[in-house]
């Protein structure tokens, strides 16, 4: 381990009484105009390269050396505009410090802050000759040797200001910065071990639904997430032609313009463990690298999120639906749809390859707000979320993140979670200084590592991030001038806790904010700041022990109020304990074990929803929807009314699994509104049904009233839950008349055979003589002989005039008559399906008794 000798001058302790001088601050921006033809000696204003384009009054670029020494030149570079509405003349750009260094971290704060006095001293000056117009700039640079300056307090940190005014409006603008000094010294060195965060909030719902389009612009070699992944490399930047070696050949295809499916719970997300197919490609060589890797880079661990891998590798692998605007109907956000990201593919190739070395830290899946979790008696989703986790890193990384390193949301935890991330593995946890706090009476800043008791188990190692250097870390670097000033003050906050002469070795934790955004020039400053700066010396995490000296500083484990405040509130844990029930119902459907929706319902539990209540409550109602839906994909076509004709008749169910990727098993239930009027006989009440298929069930009807009466149905899980609260209603309208009647009527039908069975037998004869007698000739007698049958008064028509009167015949109503309808679930559905029990995917499957 290298060491830096200590030549022993001590820091001076003190500041001189200075009269207060009230501090400089910068004049405000002016709205934008149009800029005046440039003066001689002066620039256009050029909008910045970062995300703020807006032109401050003084921008600082350049502060070398960082580290000042006793030979050194001490330049400072940067540009003044004019951001009024005039001219202006008469520019002066001047530097100021003090002899003394600040006393300690509070004093640095305070001079950052600008809550204490401005340094009196007079450096370097500069005049801008020229006038400035509206909207121009003009570069300065001052310089002055560091011995010059006269710094009379040896090793330390000393503050700075650099300020512009003019002699026709006054004060343009200050900043305040800082100037640390080795004065010649060599120190102990600090260890520092950085923890380089891959993380962003969960950017999916459901599987297939992102709460909004950005995170495809974030995987760019301009965007957040591709920013991180290029500096944490230090392997130069981010290629958007490579997707890998198993993926080159791929890409030379025409690519997948197949749309989505509107159903988001159609295609739950594949196994962690599962390759997805469009990365089982032959391989060929990798792209070239953009840049030669550094021949001795910053060790570093890398921490990431595996629900924002499991977003990422969603994006690329096909279609995808995200949320719009929630229009002013108050209807919900409408859902566009998206082709298949190449950024999504291009970023996890480079992932894949610049963190196959490097030690990996992972979180639970979707950094699971595991206290609250622990606490709403939801342990198993917290144990899922780690389980879930692991396996998605293994899945998309290729290689394992170390189950011993664990960095719990906003590095605070409980006593259950320190208990459950132990029981998985963890014996290092990196942790905020608010949860293991340094002792009252310590007047340092503590060594990041100390003994973690563990019940049931050997001592825990706890790793503790100085909040200071945190904020410091998450400072603004995307302003122009930004980054310079945080690299600057990080220079300076090291070097100040350097100089507090602790007396021992210790070890700073550097990790930034999970949601950081620097710039590309200060991400990979503060690496090389690292490396450079004569008072730090890079470690990586797994190489930090505990010592005592960290162990004695500390108070024990703590969980302070405000963290246990900012966990997921009642309303929101309790809208997950809904989803979960219906999530538990939808799996007890599925034939083969699995829990689909998993990933969704912990993306619905993260820590990231402390600070977002709004997005949080947006996701539960979405995932909540999908589970509906998801279940409503196994349900009864409803069919039309139907009239039983008879007392006895068949009726066929048709039941259907519109589930892509899911067999189920389920039990039809169904009763009738009136069983006195109408009952239901013995039938097949379980069944399976692939992916996408149906199944007909034939359902025995037995009436005894006519009358009409309702058919309820609705599917059950083994155990008699309803998978789901919707129910189909079929109306039956019985028509078949009752046993009595069919008597009567037989009756009636016999005696009316009976007496008319001789009329029929005499026409019969009358028809036969008449033709016989056509055939022989005329016969002289035939008139007379119908004249007296005319007069007869009796005949065929005189059985009419007995009172007996018509009756009409009917069937036996005992004769069983199939129900009718027109709709596929009546008896045409019959003809469809074939005569057997049992499952058919993507078919329709006859369960006739």
């Amino acid at each position: 381990m290298r060491r830096i000798a200590h030549l022993g001058a001590v820091m001076a302790t003190a500041i001189a009484v200075l009269p207060a001088l009230t501090p400089l601050q910068p004049a405000p921006a002016a709205a934008a105009v149009a800029p005046a033809p440039s003066a001689p000696g002066a620039v256009p204003a050029v909008p910045s390269s970062d995300e703020d384009t807006e032109n401050p009054p003084l921008v600082i670029s350049e502060i070398t050396p960082e580290a000042v020494g006793e030979k050194s030149t001490v330049t400072v570079t940067g540009r003044v505009s004019n951001t009024t509405e005039n001219p202006i003349g008469g520019i002066t750009v001047r530097l100021r410090y003090n002899l003394y260094p600040l006393a300690d971290r509070a004093a640095l704060d305070a001079h950052a802050e600008g809550s204490s006095p401005a340094p009196f001293q007079s450096g370097p000056s500069v005049e801008i000759d020229a006038d400035l117009p509206p909207g121009a700039s003009a570069p300065f640079e001052l310089e002055v040797d560091a011995e010059d300056l006269d710094l009379r307090g040896g090793f330390g940190v000393y503050p700075l200001t650099v300020d512009a005014t003019s002699e026709d409006s006054g004060e343009i603008g200050v900043l305040r910065t800082f100037l640390p000094y080795t004065a010649g010294e060599d120190t102990e060195a600090l260890e520092v071990a950085w923890v380089w965060p891959l993380m962003d909030r969960p950017r999916r719902s459901d599987d297939d639904t992102y709460l909004d389009a950005d995170l495809p612009e974030e995987l760019t070699g301009e965007g957040r997430l591709g920013r991180l992944l290029s500096a944490g490399s230090q392997d130069g930047e981010i290629d958007p032609t490579y997707t890998g070696p198993e993926e080159a050949e791929a890409d030379a295809a025409p690519e997948n313009t197949q749309s989505p499916s509107p159903s988001p719970q159609s295609s739950p997300s594949a196994s962690p463990d599962e390759t997805p197919a469009d990365e089982e490609q032959t391989d060929v060589e990798p792209a070239p690298e953009t840049a030669p890797s550094p021949a001795d880079p910053v060790p570093i661990t890398w921490a990431v999120d595996p629900g924002l891998l499991d977003d990422i590798q969603r994006l690329g692998a096909g279609g995808y639906w995200s949320a719009e605007n929630t229009p002013e109907t108050g209807a919900g956000p409408a859902l566009a749809e998206h082709e298949a990201s190449i950024e999504a593919r291009v970023w996890l190739a480079h992932a894949r390859l610049w963190l196959a070395e490097d030690p990996l830290l992972a979180t639970p899946y979707a950094d699971t707000d595991l206290p609250a979790l622990l606490g709403a008696d939801l342990e198993d989703d917290a144990q899922a979320s780690i389980t879930l986790g692991r396996e998605t890193v293994a899945g998309l990384l290729g290689r394992e993140a170390d189950p011993s390193l664990a960095w719990p949301a906003q590095g605070t935890m409980d006593e259950a979670t320190r208990d459950l991330l132990a029981a998985n593995g963890a014996t290092t946890f990196v942790l905020d200084d608010s949860a293991l706090p340094a002792r009252r009476t310590l007047g340092h800043t503590p060594s990041a590592a100390a003994s973690l008791p563990v019940p049931d188990r050997d001592d825990a190692t706890a790793l503790v991030a100085d909040s200071g250097l945190t904020r410091v870390l998450g400072a603004d670097s995307r302003a122009p001038g930004s980054a310079t000033l945080a690299r600057q003050r990080f220079a300076a906050e090291t070097a100040m806790i350097s100089a507090e002469g602790a007396g021992s070795d210790r070890t700073l934790v550097l990790a930034p904010p999970r949601d950081w955004d620097p710039s590309p020039e200060y991400a990979t400053g503060l690496l090389e700041a690292t490396e450079d700066l004569p008072w730090l010396e890079a470690v990586s995490l797994a190489d930090v022990e505990a010592d005592a000296g960290g162990t004695e500083e500390r108070q024990g484990l703590a969980y302070p109020d405000q963290a246990s405040e900012a966990e997921l509130d009642d309303d929101h844990l309790e809208r997950v304990h809904d989803i979960r029930r219906q999530v538990q119902l939808f799996n007890s459907a599925l034939t083969e074990d699995g829990d689909p929706f998993r990933p969704s319902v912990l993306r619905v539990e993260s820590a990231w929803w402390r600070d977002d209540e709004e997005l949080g409550a947006a996701a539960l109602a979405r995932v909540g929807e999908a589970v509906q839906d998801g279940k409503d994909s196994v349900h009864v076509i409803p069919g039309d009314p139907i009239t039983l004709a008879s007392k006895n008749g068949t009726l066929g169910v048709l039941v259907a699994n519109d589930l892509s990727d899911h067999s189920v098993t389920v039990h039809l239930s169904i009763f009738s509104e009136n069983s006195e009027r109408l009952s239901i006989g013995e039938y097949t009440k379980s069944m399976e049904i692939g992916p996408g298929g149906k199944t007909t069930v034939y359902v025995p009807l037995s009436a005894t009233v006519n009358g009409r009466t309702v058919l309820h149905m609705s599917l059950h899980n083994a155990d008699g839950e309803p998978i789901s609260d919707a129910q189909t209603m079929i109306p039956v309208n019985v028509t078949g008349l009752g046993t009595g009647a069919l008597v009567i009527s037989g009756a009636a039908a016999l005696v009316l055979v009976a007496a008319l069975a001789p009329r029929a037998v005499r026409k019969w004869t009358r028809e036969r003589s008449g033709v016989a007698e056509a055939a022989a000739g005329p016969d002289p007698d035939a008139g007379a002989d119908a004249a007296a049958a005319t007069t007869d008064g009796r005949g065929g028509d005189a059985m009419h005039d007995n009172g007996r009167g018509p009756v009409t015949a009917e069937a036996d109503g005992n004769e069983a008559v199939p129900a009718a309808s027109d709709d596929p679930a009546g008896a045409s559905q019959a003809s469809e399906t074939a005569p057997t029990e049992g499952q058919e995917s993507g078919g329709v499957t006859d369960t006739r008794p």
